[in-house]
């Protein structure tokens, strides 16, 4: 009986222990983010860092009078959704390529502020911004630290 309860254990103990190291699967977003439907030179203005407790992309640096100034967001915001995507599913690239599109269409960003367990929803358009223009970040870019 003891060699039958020992067999059971250790044919059992490598099962458990696979189940629960195995990290679970990023999943997919719910709207694929394709260049096709995000080209032009439209740009919500804003210049992105990953935050060091989340991993999320937060706002370092916003363009002077634009959209996203315009619109209230300010520097340290959190992005936790952009349109029906959350963050966490997409990459730097397509983060990135889901706020550009043509010049007048709109974007829908849900931020999160100063550790707030509470997000809140803006709706945005893109205008027309040249990209890495320097001399209107605020703040300046010689303050910033860049990871």
């Amino acid at each position: 009986m003891k060699l039958f309860l020992a067999t059971c254990f250790i044919a059992l103990v490598p099962a458990f222990a696979s189940a629960q190291t195995t990290d679970a699967p990023k999943p997919a977003p719910v709207e694929p983010v394709l260049a096709k439907y995000h080209s032009g030179y439209g740009r919500v203005g804003v210049r992105l860092g990953t935050d060091k407790k989340t991993g999320l992309p937060q706002i370092i640096a916003l363009i002077h009078n634009g959209s996203a100034q315009y619109y209230g967001l300010k520097v340290g915001d959190i992005l936790v959704r952009i349109d029906k995507n959350l963050t966490s599913t997409l990459s730097g690239d397509e983060i990135s390529l889901a706020l550009r599109g043509p010049v007048g269409s709109s974007v829908e960003v849900a931020v999160q502020r100063e550790d707030n367990p509470h997000y809140f929803v803006v709706a945005m358009k893109r205008q027309a911004m040249t990209p890495f223009s320097n001399d209107k970040l605020n703040p300046p870019t010689d303050s910033l630290y860049e990871p």
